[in-house]
């Protein structure tokens, strides 16, 4: 049985504003995700999560990161490639 799953999540060729809309809106779900998960954990058990809190640093600073290489895309007047896949692996 293979125990990886390879998922297209996101695979094209892109204007800037479209890149723009897609990867910030994957961030940002994924910050709110994050944010309500350590807010419940904070809310129940008087503390944060803190692998949500790593989670939403790094994410803010892929953030940025993307940003500015969209900046740089738009003001080169290039299209971009985008290109997510997630690995599911099972693990015993």
């Amino acid at each position: 049985m293979e125990n990886t799953e390879n998922i297209t999540l996101v695979s094209g060729i892109f204007e800037a504003e479209d890149a723009r809309d897609i990867l910030l809106t994957l961030i940002t779900n994924n910050i709110n995700f994050h944010t309500l998960r350590s807010f419940s954990a904070q809310e129940r058990f008087g503390v944060s999560d803190c692998v949500s809190e790593r989670q939403i640093k790094e994410l803010s600073k892929a953030r940025v990161e993307v940003l500015d290489e969209l900046s740089l895309a738009k003001s080169l007047g290039c299209k971009i490639s985008v290109d997510s896949i997630i690995r599911i692996q099972l693990l015993p």
